[in-house]
């Protein structure tokens, strides 16, 4: 189980002469939106695309959460993930979003390709 905090825009945009648009709710669509991102910035090989969707300022071990993905990338020739959004809470200050993550990583060094399935778990501001 993992951690994270994720960056995302979440805020209504109000069309009516309202002193100040109010949060909306976090819903499902938000989540796939920022799953989408992780897929896309992990599939396109982006260490910056998926560090930049994370609020790192925010983030516990944030240093040791960069590295990891730094030797991540430069350990993995290809990068294949299916992101299944299971569950959305939207309780309390900061909702969390429950992944069902599948990931094929294709190292360099030409061993074989490695597979896992795992549960994350992640909080969205």
């Amino acid at each position: 189980m993992a951690a994270v905090l994720l960056c995302g825009s979440v805020m209504a945009q109000n069309p009516s002469p309202q002193p100040a648009p109010s949060p909306a709710a976090f819903t499902d669509r938000d989540a796939a939106n920022l799953l989408a991102q992780v897929a896309e910035a992990l599939q396109g090989h982006s260490q910056k695309k998926l560090l930049a969707i994370f609020d790192l300022s925010r983030m516990k071990d944030a240093a040791s959460f960069q590295q990891q993905i730094t030797s991540f990338f430069a350990q993995a020739e290809s990068i294949r993930v299916h992101l299944n959004l299971a569950e959305t809470s939207a309780e309390g200050e900061n909702p969390a979003v429950g992944v069902d993550a599948e990931m094929e990583v294709e190292p360099t060094n030409g061993s074989a390709v490695s597979r896992k399935n795992e549960r994350l778990n992640f909080v969205a501001v």
